[in-house]
Protein backbone atom coordinates (compact mmCIF):
# COMPACT_ATOMS: atom_id res chain seq x y z
CA UNK A 1 0.00 0.00 0.00
CA UNK A 2 1.47 3.23 -0.69
CA UNK A 3 1.69 5.66 2.07
CA UNK A 4 -0.33 9.15 1.56
CA UNK A 5 1.10 12.43 2.34
CA UNK A 6 -0.95 12.74 5.37
CA UNK A 7 0.57 9.41 6.67
CA UNK A 8 4.08 10.34 5.45
CA UNK A 9 3.62 13.93 7.46
CA UNK A 10 2.68 12.00 10.64
CA UNK A 11 5.49 9.86 10.34
CA UNK A 12 7.85 12.85 9.89
CA UNK A 13 6.30 15.30 11.94
CA UNK A 14 6.39 12.58 14.71
CA UNK A 15 10.19 12.08 14.01
CA UNK A 16 10.52 16.48 13.89
CA UNK A 17 8.82 16.81 17.28
CA UNK A 18 10.98 13.75 18.96
CA UNK A 19 14.18 15.19 17.82
CA UNK A 20 13.33 18.36 18.94
CA UNK A 21 11.87 17.57 22.48
CA UNK A 22 15.09 15.25 23.19
CA UNK A 23 17.42 18.47 22.73
CA UNK A 24 15.09 20.95 24.24
CA UNK A 25 15.17 23.76 24.85
CA UNK A 26 18.22 23.45 22.49
CA UNK A 27 17.31 24.57 18.91
CA UNK A 28 18.49 22.05 16.38
CA UNK A 29 19.07 21.94 12.86
CA UNK A 30 16.38 20.23 11.23
CA UNK A 31 17.19 17.09 8.20
CA UNK A 32 16.65 13.53 7.36
CA UNK A 33 20.32 12.89 9.96
CA UNK A 34 19.30 14.79 12.77
CA UNK A 35 15.78 13.33 12.85
CA UNK A 36 17.01 9.71 11.82
CA UNK A 37 14.98 8.63 8.97
CA UNK A 38 18.73 8.52 6.53
CA UNK A 39 21.70 8.11 7.66
CA UNK A 40 24.02 9.32 5.14
CA UNK A 41 27.19 11.09 5.05
CA UNK A 42 27.36 13.62 1.87
CA UNK A 43 30.17 13.16 -0.73
CA UNK A 44 32.10 16.87 -0.97
CA UNK A 45 33.02 18.27 -4.11
CA UNK A 46 36.90 19.65 -4.62
CA UNK A 47 34.96 22.99 -3.94
CA UNK A 48 33.69 22.15 -0.51
CA UNK A 49 30.31 21.44 -1.68
CA UNK A 50 28.28 18.43 -0.12
CA UNK A 51 26.31 16.63 -2.06
CA UNK A 52 23.18 14.40 -0.99
CA UNK A 53 21.41 11.76 -2.65
CA UNK A 54 17.86 12.83 -4.51
CA UNK A 55 15.51 10.76 -1.89
CA UNK A 56 17.83 12.90 1.28
CA UNK A 57 17.32 16.22 -0.52
CA UNK A 58 13.23 15.09 -1.52
CA UNK A 59 12.93 13.93 2.45
CA UNK A 60 14.64 17.41 3.78
CA UNK A 61 12.85 19.37 1.60
CA UNK A 62 9.50 17.57 3.03
CA UNK A 63 10.71 18.18 6.59
CA UNK A 64 11.55 21.64 6.43
CA UNK A 65 7.93 22.24 4.88
CA UNK A 66 6.17 19.68 8.26
CA UNK A 67 8.65 21.97 10.52
CA UNK A 68 7.37 25.58 9.05
CA UNK A 69 3.66 23.84 9.20
CA UNK A 70 4.44 23.07 13.19
CA UNK A 71 5.85 26.53 13.59
CA UNK A 72 2.69 28.87 11.61
CA UNK A 73 0.36 26.85 13.81
CA UNK A 74 2.07 27.53 17.18
CA UNK A 75 3.87 24.35 17.85
CA UNK A 76 7.69 25.04 17.11
CA UNK A 77 9.51 28.25 17.09
CA UNK A 78 12.21 28.76 14.31
CA UNK A 79 15.46 29.96 15.39
CA UNK A 80 16.76 30.92 12.11
CA UNK A 81 16.41 28.92 8.93
CA UNK A 82 16.51 25.01 9.45
CA UNK A 83 16.63 25.69 13.57
CA UNK A 84 13.23 24.82 15.44
CA UNK A 85 12.87 24.42 19.03
CA UNK A 86 10.14 23.20 20.62
CA UNK A 87 7.24 26.55 21.54
CA UNK A 88 5.53 26.57 24.77
CA UNK A 89 2.69 25.23 23.22
CA UNK A 90 4.89 22.39 21.78
CA UNK A 91 6.35 22.03 25.22
CA UNK A 92 2.94 21.53 26.73
CA UNK A 93 1.51 19.30 24.47
CA UNK A 94 4.72 16.64 24.75
CA UNK A 95 4.51 16.62 27.98
CA UNK A 96 1.06 15.79 28.79
CA UNK A 97 0.15 12.70 30.62
CA UNK A 98 -3.87 11.72 29.26
CA UNK A 99 -4.37 9.78 32.77
CA UNK A 100 -2.00 9.90 35.21
CA UNK A 101 -3.73 7.70 37.28
CA UNK A 102 -2.64 4.54 35.66
CA UNK A 103 0.78 5.88 34.46
CA UNK A 104 3.50 9.00 33.68
CA UNK A 105 4.43 8.18 30.17
CA UNK A 106 3.92 11.43 28.91
CA UNK A 107 2.61 12.51 24.67
CA UNK A 108 6.35 12.64 23.90
CA UNK A 109 7.36 9.62 25.01
CA UNK A 110 4.43 7.78 22.92
CA UNK A 111 5.79 9.26 19.85
CA UNK A 112 8.94 8.79 20.56
CA UNK A 113 8.11 4.93 21.05
CA UNK A 114 5.71 4.67 17.91
CA UNK A 115 7.67 6.51 15.31
CA UNK A 116 10.88 4.29 16.66
CA UNK A 117 9.00 0.95 16.33
CA UNK A 118 7.61 2.14 13.16
CA UNK A 119 3.93 2.06 14.05
CA UNK A 120 2.31 4.20 11.50
CA UNK A 121 -1.38 3.92 12.76
CA UNK A 122 -0.11 4.42 16.30
CA UNK A 123 1.89 7.33 15.28
CA UNK A 124 -1.02 8.84 13.49
CA UNK A 125 -3.34 8.42 16.36
CA UNK A 126 -0.66 10.35 18.83
CA UNK A 127 -0.27 13.15 16.06
CA UNK A 128 -3.89 13.49 16.06
CA UNK A 129 -3.86 13.80 19.58
CA UNK A 130 -0.75 15.94 20.34
CA UNK A 131 -2.65 18.60 17.46
CA UNK A 132 -5.64 18.29 19.57
CA UNK A 133 -3.77 19.28 22.62
CA UNK A 134 -2.23 21.94 21.07
CA UNK A 135 -5.30 23.46 19.78
CA UNK A 136 -6.68 23.40 23.25
CA UNK A 137 -3.67 25.18 25.05
CA UNK A 138 -3.56 27.81 22.09
CA UNK A 139 -7.19 28.26 22.99
CA UNK A 140 -6.81 28.56 26.42
CA UNK A 141 -3.72 30.92 26.24
CA UNK A 142 -5.70 33.21 23.76
CA UNK A 143 -8.75 33.44 26.47
CA UNK A 144 -11.12 31.57 24.47
CA UNK A 145 -13.19 28.72 25.63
Amino acid sequence: MTQTNIDRFDEVAAKVLTAVYERFPEPINLDPNTIGMIEETPELTAYGEFIYSEGWIELDSFIHWTAKWLAEEGYLAERRASVYTLSATGFKSMKHVAQPEIGSETLGDKIKHASAEGASATTSKLMDQFLSIGATVLTKTMGID
